[in-house]
């Protein structure tokens, strides 16, 4: 099921979007690195010209691109700086996402637009210490008073924890009829949130990966009661591809500085694109990268025709994920010592690459997702 191709205007958006990290991204993204901080501006400078609104319709002051075109943006954008991606694909995806999807119309009118601009930043709050993939771990509580919804918990690895204006918050809100735990979503301020640190990491470092927790914070109800598990697993379905196309960003970041290099560097008195053994790991890169992309398209193509993707958005990550993790080594490979210093963006990629087979499910998960719904068909 090929996706199906970009309209004009969708085509001059990604141009657009190209334009913007050209001029706005790559000059600075080496700073924000070494400082492990995305300036407030560069999203009120990314709402300007709709990439923290993408999927929403006009009337929210959005762009209505299809998921198919915002798939391609977060790929354009991931080859510039991922920590960047990263943000912006939560933000359209789980956190507008969930509220577009779930929200009442008094709260789409509330929160949307302001979110579409980049005035407003969200945040989507399922991982704690203890629960992550299996929800049945979550200890977070919304107990419902006279006064509405107070939430309490601990919350872990969230994007945007520290700076977001307005969470998505995931919650226990009692036990369903089979003993399970009744799960449900809420929009907490952020003047609720009790930051507890912006967690070091490995790669993504100007991402703001956050602690938080919630003390009796008023809360507000996302959609219906007990719903949460289900809401959570529809947007997972999405916010994958989106994880996918972060991956195919950064991988076609690497296989082109790689490509280049081999043409350039000589050894031996000839470019090392002669040799065999750089030969086949171009020949495996640009293989493992186009089957990688076409999956992540197939995903986001089946979206738009309003499908569920369980399985193609697991195979998209899992695949994208871990082909892109070979490609980035495979990249600083060919680039040898060079690749190794922090003179150039390679070691980055290699290191930024790495999240996506653990954000959203780690490729474990996926591989789960992914048998389970093949036995179903059976």
């Amino acid at each position: 099921m090929p996706a199906k191709p970009l309209d004009e205007r969708e085509r001059v958006f990604l141009r657009q979007a190209a334009d913007f990290c050209r001029a706005h991204v790559d000059p600075a993204c080496e700073q924000w690195e070494k400082e492990e901080f995305l300036p407030r501006e560069i999203f009120t400078q990314a709402g300007k010209v709709g990439l923290m609104g993408m999927i929403l319709s006009p009337e929210f002051g959005g762009q209505g691109l299809s998921f198919v075109a915002y798939t391609h943006v977060v790929i354009e954008l991931a080859r510039h700086y991922a920590a960047l991606a990263l943000d912006v694909a939560t933000h359209n995806s789980l956190c507008i996402g969930h509220i577009l999807a779930f929200g009442s119309p008094a709260q789409k009118e509330r929160y949307l637009s302001g979110l579409a601009s980049g005035e407003s930043l969200a945040a989507w709050a399922l991982t704690e210490p203890e629960a992550g993939s299996d929800c049945g771990g979550m200890e977070t509580t919304a107990v419902q008073t006279q006064a509405g919804w107070e939430l309490t918990g601990h919350k872990m690895f969230i994007t945007q924890g520290r700076r977001a204006d307005i969470l998505v918050v995931l919650a226990r809100t009692g036990t369903t009829a089979d003993g399970q735990k009744e799960l449900s979503a809420f929009l907490v301020h952020k003047e609720q949130v009790q930051v507890v640190r912006k967690i070091p990491t490995y790669g993504m470092k100007a991402s703001d990966t956050a602690e938080i927790r919630f003390n009796h914070a008023p809360a507000e109800l996302l959609g219906e009661r007990g719903q949460g598990r289900t809401q959570a697993i529809i947007l997972l379905e999405r916010g994958r591809i989106g994880i996918a196309a972060l991956a195919v960003g950064i991988a076609k970041a690497a296989f082109s500085a790689a490509r280049q290099h081999a043409v350039q560097r000589e050894q031996f008195g000839h470019p090392i694109a002669d040799f065999q053994a750089i030969q086949w790991m171009l020949a495996d890169s640009a293989t493992e990268l186009e089957a990688a992309e076409l999956l992540t398209l197939r995903a986001a193509s089946m979206q738009d025709q309003g499908l569920r993707t369980p399985k193609e958005s697991a195979m998209a990550k899992v695949f994208a994920s871990e082909a892109a993790a070979r490609i980035c080594n495979r990249a600083l490979q060919i680039h040898g010592g060079y690749g190794y210093s922090r003179d150039l963006p390679i070691e980055r990629y290699l290191r930024d690459v790495k999240l996506c087979e653990i954000a959203e499910g780690t490729s474990e998960i996926q591989r789960l997702v992914i048998i389970r719904q093949l036995l179903k068909e059976v």
